[in-house]
């Protein structure tokens, strides 16, 4: 069963939706706010909770129970956990809609009096979790194809070169402690090569010197 989070300051509001959600999904509270009170401790705490989905309330810092609101956790998730699913539910739904990237992401508390759009929310939640997988599995496998082409005989072009790198650095966007960059990988081969041609310029420089 999908485990959805959910993190919200008011305790009607989480008795609503776990009421709503929970027959569904496996929900999950975060109601131990000092756990959650920081963007950094809200991140950890979803991966030591085996979070898989979140939904999150927009208004959360106005009685200082956290230190940031809903449309920050978005911008977080999207720097730190790329692709992870995550949405609004808020009574804000205009203001909410002007704070975010993505207005499909902003979903009206309203709604889960109505039972078509709980459905709809049902199916959102469960279709973004499997989307997430297929993401990063389609990215994993590409990068896998590619790390074995450049450690062949054959070698990569300069796109595949790039396409790479960019892989690099979404894969450590969607998840930093599993898929750190070393220096190697930010660079290209023409890089690599231009990186030796200066060194050994400089050796020849300082033999010539003595």
């Amino acid at each position: 069963m999908i485990r959805l989070g959910y993190l919200d300051e008011d305790k009607s509001n989480r008795n609503t939706f776990n009421r709503v959600f929970k027959n569904d999904f496996e929900v999950i509270m975060l109601d131990d706010f000092a756990k959650v009170f920081t963007l950094d401790l809200l991140l950890k705490e979803i991966d030591n909770q085996g979070i898989q989905v979140l939904a999150v309330d927009y208004k959360l810092s106005e009685k200082g129970t956290v230190k940031y609101n809903g449309d920050e956790v978005l911008d977080a998730i999207n720097e730190h956990k790329r692709y992870f699913p995550v949405f609004l539910m808020t009574s804000y739904v205009d203001e909410a809609i002007k704070k975010v990237n993505n207005t499909f992401l902003v979903n009206d508390k309203d709604g889960l009096d109505n039972d078509k759009t709980i459905d709809l929310l049902k199916n959102q939640i469960a279709g973004s979790v499997e989307s997430y997988h297929r993401i990063v599995r389609e990215k994993e496998e590409r990068a896998k194809v590619l790390e074995a082409k450049q450690d062949s005989n054959v070698g990569l072009t300069e796109d595949e070169e790039q396409e790479l790198l960019d892989l690099h650095v979404e894969m450590s966007k969607i998840d930093p402690a599993a898929n750190p960059l070393s220096p190697d990988m930010m660079q290209t081969s023409a890089i690599r090569d231009l990186k030796t041609v200066v060194k050994r310029s400089e050796e020849i420089l300082k033999s010539l010197s003595k």
